[in-house]
Formats: C-alpha cells, structure tokens, sequence
C-alpha cells in the first residue's frame, strides 16, 4: 500500500475504523478488489524487509478476510466474470480477493486459510507455472544475485536506461530497479541467457534456480517463500475452486519492451495457461500494475489476446481507456494495518486522495 500519510494511517484511519464510520462508508463505484502477493511461510526467517515487503502474515491474511466477510460480500472470481460478460448484478459493498505472482506459500500457506474462510481468490501466475520446474521470478532471483556480487549490476550488456546513466542509482534498491528495467528491455530468451550468466559469475554457494539435474539449495521455508508454483500444485489450486488468471509469461517491464514482445508476453501467458490447465483463462493482471510500467498500449494488448478484464494494482488510473482492462486493486504490504485497508476498500482513501489532487 503506497504513500499513505502517518496521520491518516495512524490517527484518522483507526479513529474513523473503531467508530464504526468506515464500515457505513460505501466503496468507489460497485465493488472493490483487494490483491496481496502471497504470505510468509511458516517457520520463514526474512532476510529483506525489502522483498518482503509485499508478504503478509497468515494470521494477518485471517483477519482481513474475517473482516471483509464480516462488513462487505466477498465475491467469487466467476461472480465478477458473470458481472461483466453477462451484466448480472453485484451485491451491494462487493469485494474481490486476487493475488498476483503465483509464489509456492500461495498453495502451501495461502490456500488452507482461504479454503477454511469460505474464500475464493483470483490467482494471477506468470506461464513459469507452466513447467515442472519452475525456478523463481528473474527479477527477485537478480536481486539476491546483486547482494551477493554487486558488481553484477555493471553489466555493459544491457542496454542503457533512458535518462539515466547506468550507474547513477542512489542506493542498491533504486540500482537493482534500474537494471530490471534495463533487462526488461531485452527479449525473453536474451534475458534468460543473461541471467544465466549472472548465475555463473555471481559465484554464490546457494543457487536459486534449478539446473538440469538439480534443485535449488534452498531451505523448505525459502523455498516456500521464493519458489513459483510448478503445473502440479497449479492444478491442484485450480481444483481446490480458485480462479487462475494471467499476469504474463515473465513477468518483465511491459512499457520498455518492444511491441512485439510485449504482445507475446500477454497472449503466450493466456494461450499456455489454458493449453495447461485445460480451462478457459479469462483475466489478466499486468506485472507491477503502475503508469510507471504500463500504458494504452498494454491496455490494448490485453484486450486484443482475449481476456474479459485486465487489474491493475494502484486504485487509480488517470488515462483513457475500458473500464474493463483498467480495473483498480487495493494493493496490501506487510505493513498495512486493518484500519488502513478499511479505509482503502472503503473507498475513502482514493475519495481523500482525488480531493487532494484538485
């Protein structure tokens, strides 16, 4: 959840929440999506607050659910599709839960609570999912390779960031940033060749991506927390009554890809998701989900590969397009506490966001 003032998160938000007058406050047009990207495993030691960041505690994942059920109707994935395509009715303070990136804790740690809440959840995985072997996404995987070898950032092979010079990032996140950018901008086989050498120079003694005749040397917990779901488990997600959506085939940058590779990330993610699992996938949520990544274009592509509706992850979209392909996500942290997400599901955050921006 992003730039949230102290005073509103810590003062206004549970003055409002505790009271009561949160939950008499109606969302922002008919319904709200709330999305997460996973939960920390048990037994999990975090190495980076950074990473991290975006893992929730189950206990925590708990409560936000007995929360929404409580005050609001949380919907099933297909409800909303139904919504859409057929023009049925949401009920009244309708809320969907999604989760993006397909991490393993999804269906080792994620699914039994959803499952003991009644809940069901749109999964957005990326077509890694797709294989027996998985790995990790490339651009987390490069951010521990950074850590261990810092050096590897200098990297004149990739291309420079436009209006930058490829060393000039303040501090190691805004470099590691810097270079995931400049990587999206190679295509999917030169990225992966690219990582390949990384991993071979980097020298680290624990390995995050599986060799031809290997696993990752990665503790049970850090394999839980890093891992992508293999076909396997997303099959077995998808038949525990979950919803899989799209959320491209690598999880790249899509404003700095070419246009032919950034139609080829959104439509090879539908076609090899469904060749998969053998159902229809009819949502897609675009990677990082922010103007900063995205624009028209991606909107475009989207609703050229055939997919009913497209997320984004910030709760507002100030640009033209469908309605249907720029569908706001309230975006949960670790950090984000059950009077800011009431306030945010609410609808009175984006309401006090829209004010300040007059």
């Amino acid at each position: 959840m992003r730039l949230v003032s102290p005073f509103l998160k810590h003062v206004l938000y549970p003055a409002l929440h505790y009271t009561g007058v949160l939950r008499r406050t109606a969302p922002v047009g008919s319904y709200s999506v709330v999305n997460y990207h996973g939960v920390f495993p048990a037994n999990y030691s975090s190495r980076d607050a950074f990473l991290d960041a975006n893992l929730v505690q189950p206990a925590v994942f708990r409560r936000h659910l007995q929360f929404l059920k409580t005050h609001y109707n949380v919907i099933h994935p297909e409800g909303f599709l139904a919504s859409i395509e057929q023009g049925k009715q949401l009920p009244p303070r309708a809320v969907l839960v999604t989760c993006d990136d397909g991490l393993l804790n999804t269906f080792t740690d994620m699914l039994p609570v959803l499952q003991s809440e009644g809940v069901a959840c749109l999964f957005f995985v990326t077509a890694a999912s797709c294989r027996d072997r998985p790995g990790m996404l490339w651009y987390e995987e490069l951010y521990h390779l950074m850590r261990a070898q810092p050096r590897l950032a200098k990297d004149s092979q990739l291309p420079v960031e436009e209006g930058a010079g490829p060393h000039s990032s303040p501090n190691f996140q805004a470099l590691w940033w810097s270079t995931v950018r400049r990587a999206s901008q190679l295509d999917t086989t030169a990225r992966a060749n690219w990582m390949a050498q990384l991993r071979h120079r980097s020298g680290t003694a624990e390995s995050f991506q599986p060799g031809p005749d290997s696993e990752p040397s990665l503790e049970p917990s850090s394999e839980r927390r890093w891992r992508l779901l293999s076909i396997s488990e997303l099959k077995q997600l998808a038949e525990a009554g979950m919803t899989i959506g799209a959320h491209t085939s690598t999880h790249p940058v899509l404003s700095l890809c070419s246009g032919d590779e950034a139609r080829r990330e959104i439509q090879a993610s539908k076609i090899d998701l469904e060749r998969a699992l053998g159902r229809r996938v009819w949502a897609f949520a675009y990677p990082f989900g922010n103007p900063a990544t995205m624009g028209t274009r991606e909107l475009r592509l989207a609703r050229e590969a055939g997919f009913a509706c497209a997320f984004l992850n910030v709760e507002d979209w100030d640009a033209d397009g469908d309605d249907r392909f720029i569908i706001p996500r309230t975006h949960v942290s670790f950090d984000t506490t059950l009077p800011e997400l009431a306030a945010h599901v609410s609808g009175l955050h984006l309401r006090l966001q829209r004010a300040g921006a007059r």
